[in-house]
């Protein structure tokens, strides 16, 4: 196999099944994880601590380093709100990794997906940019970015994810499914 990265998508508690399969490719191939943890959707997945990054138990399980990107973004906005660099409303994605090589390959893919890429440091501090915290699915540009990544409460975050999920449930459970701007609007309003 001759690539230079590869991109995870997958439900992730399917993350332990496609361990043999990323044991295959080459130790120089980035392996890069956008997978969120939803303990209501993950049953079978021991309960990630709050503060733990996902992405350290997900590289722990894969039995090599990654990189946490794109997980910060709803598929709506990810699909429709990319725009040109130098865009003043361009939406930053943190890039969380522990080598500087794979963050900086995965940060020049970000970019050219149509966003702006922000060095979210290690992967350990990736919980910053998890379900519940400030920095996910807000829609944020470069300037807001950092603020929001600073601000992440490790105790609140579990606690603000759950929220959002059961007002998503419990809007579907009444007929009506959120639209991306109810999603970003919903993110922000519980998470900053």
């Amino acid at each position: 196999m001759d690539v230079d990265a590869v991109i995870l998508s997958i439900p992730f508690a399917r993350i332990p099944q496609v361990a043999p399969l990323i044991a295959k490719v080459p130790a120089d191939t980035v392996v890069i994880d956008t997978s969120n943890y939803f303990p209501h959707r993950d049953n079978g997945i021991a309960a990630i601590e709050a503060g733990q990054a996902e992405s350290v138990w997900a590289a722990k399980q894969l039995g090599r380093p990654i990189v946490k990107a794109w997980n910060s973004i709803g598929s709506e906005s990810f699909a429709h709100r990319n725009k040109p660099a130098g865009s003043a409303d361009r939406i930053s994605l943190p890039v969380a990794a522990d080598s500087p090589r794979e963050r900086d390959l995965a940060m020049a893919l970000v970019e050219d997906t149509g966003f702006d890429a922000f060095d979210a440091g290690p992967l350990a501090e990736s919980w910053r940019q998890q379900p519940g915290t400030p920095a996910y699915c807000t829609d944020l540009t470069r300037q807001e970015l950092p603020d929001a990544l600073a601000a992440a409460d490790a105790a609140r975050s579990p606690k603000r994810r759950d929220l959002g999920l059961a007002v998503v449930q419990e809007r579907f459970r009444a007929g009506t499914q959120p639209d991306a701007e109810y999603l970003v609007r919903l993110n922000r309003a519980i998470s900053m």
